[in-house]
């Protein structure tokens, strides 16, 4: 996602090696804002890099306090991912020196989207606020950029995510949408501040949100959360759901979804905010406690009950945790005999069916997903679930 982060936010996958200053050739600040090398007129703009991979990864601003808060963009999950942010953090603090590769390049005093991103802080339409960014993932076509905008007394105020290619100005086109139709102050999703679009990307912006990924010790408000989501007053036929649908069509002939199918057929439940991709490190937790969770590309007005809430267990267990099968089942079965989730599950009208719906959602990971990273360990404990669940 951040100070907020949203859809782009890299994945726990790619946490482990420990932060480099390295530039590599690849330059993204180029196309996201527009270089013009010397062009007569432009504003330059004076940055400092931060690496991973070789490859950029964080663009710092100069101005000390600034950099400090913009390190908060990246949503560190591991341990080591976590103490490489706080080394580099007091470093920065201390004006100590790090290596990190100094920049500059000009931006035309007339390009839309620096004017939009001015527009944001508050300050005069000329050239670029003070900016903190962080690249997505850039082995996807759909990688997308979170700008953490700064005012001139070096305060955050906005959070833009933008992306250039055409999957990613489709993903921030959907998050949009469902941004734009939630029902007002829903809780834990964040208000759509303004959008943008031009020919050469799009981009949407949040207000900006302090606090960092939930840790166990703020999991507490999870089931309220997720249970806020559950429209007492409306039910859905499951076959309706828009991913029952697209795993029909991905999974049509496998044999476990037919089964599944059979065992769903007529089931009706309580329609739920779904959030699609619903991870620790797709929420923000403030220092009171409040939940705003983010990227919402995949979000649901009338979603699947249960599945965000599996997802928020599975999918750390399996990319940061690096669980093997068998603890993974005894993780999907404590959670299921939770007295929170029972509670849940009673509310949302799923009980009797729990089994059934994580195994059609590790099944729609699977053939509709298919992520990039976790796709084996989510296959093996779909079979584990599969077999064990059959016997009993």
């Amino acid at each position: 996602m951040a100070m907020n982060r949203a859809a782009c936010c890299p994945r726990p996958s790619w946490e482990e090696p420990c932060l480099k200053t390295m530039l590599s050739p690849q330059n993204f600040w180029e196309d996201l804002f527009a270089v013009r090398a010397g062009e007569a007129g432009g504003v330059r703009v004076d940055m400092r890099v931060v690496a991973k991979h070789r490859r950029p990864f964080l663009l710092l601003p100069c101005q000390r306090r600034a950099a400090v808060v913009s390190l908060g963009l990246y949503s560190a999950q591991t341990p080591r991912a976590r103490a490489a942010r706080a080394i580099l953090s007091g470093l920065l603090r201390a004006a100590a020196p790090f290596g990190a590769k100094r920049i500059t390049f000009t931006v035309s005093a007339d390009d839309p989207f620096a004017q939009f991103l001015s527009s944001l802080a508050g300050g005069p339409k000329r050239g670029l606020p003070m900016l903190g960014v962080l690249a997505g993932n850039p082995a996807s076509d759909g990688q997308r950029f979170l700008l953490l905008v700064f005012d001139a007394r070096q305060v955050p105020v906005a959070v833009v995510k933008a992306g250039l290619s055409e999957r990613a100005k489709s993903l921030i086109e959907k998050e949009e949408s469902f941004l734009a139709a939630v029902p007002p102050n829903t809780g834990g999703v964040p208000r759509l501040r303004a959008v943008f679009q031009y020919s050469r990307l799009r981009a949407l912006a949040l207000d900006f949100f302090a606090g960092d990924s939930p840790r166990p010790r703020d999991e507490g408000a999870l089931p309220e959360l997720l249970s806020s989501w559950v429209d007492p007053q409306r039910t859905i036929a499951l076959d309706q759901s828009s991913d029952w649908v697209r795993l029909k069509s991905a999974a049509a002939a496998n044999e476990l979804f037919g089964l599944l199918a059979r065992r769903l057929r007529g089931r009706t439940f309580r329609a739920a905010i779904q959030h699609g991709d619903f991870a620790p490190w797709n929420v923000k937790v403030s220092s009171s406690g409040a939940w705003i969770v983010l990227d919402w590309e995949r979000g649901e007005l009338a979603g699947i009950p249960g599945w965000d809430w599996f997802h928020y267990v599975i999918q750390p267990a399996i990319l940061v945790e690096r669980l093997r099968a068998p603890d993974l089942v005894r993780r999907v079965e404590v959670l299921l005999t939770s007295e929170a989730f029972r509670s849940y599950a009673d509310r949302a009208g799923i009980i009797g069916c729990e089994r059934e719906l994580v195994l059609a959602y590790l099944l729609h990971a699977a053939e509709v997903i298919k992520p990039s990273e976790g796709l084996a360990p989510t296959c093996a404990l779909l079979r584990e679930l599969a077999a064990r669940w059959r016997q009993g």
